[in-house]
């Protein structure tokens, strides 16, 4: 029960930030007083910080497995 309101509030979550995410890159795209070339490097660098973010949150998934220390057998 409890794995499956994780799940949901992770769910909730992302719909939450993909909506920011979307808001955010429109008014960006929107703004008249910023050049293209800065645009596209603000959004290039928006999408290296998530995969990032992702690839490190993968990694300590990775490491929490395989650390003998993590008990879930009950």
């Amino acid at each position: 029960m409890l794995k499956i309101g994780y799940a949901l509030m992770l769910v909730a979550g992302a719909g939450i930030v993909g909506f920011a995410g979307y808001h955010v890159v429109m008014s960006l795209l929107r703004t008249s007083g910023i050049s293209l070339f800065l645009k596209v490097l603000i959004l290039v660098a928006g999408a290296g910080v998530l995969l990032t973010l992702g690839g490190l949150i993968i990694e300590r998934r990775k490491e929490r497995k395989y650390d003998p220390r993590n008990d879930e057998s009950d």
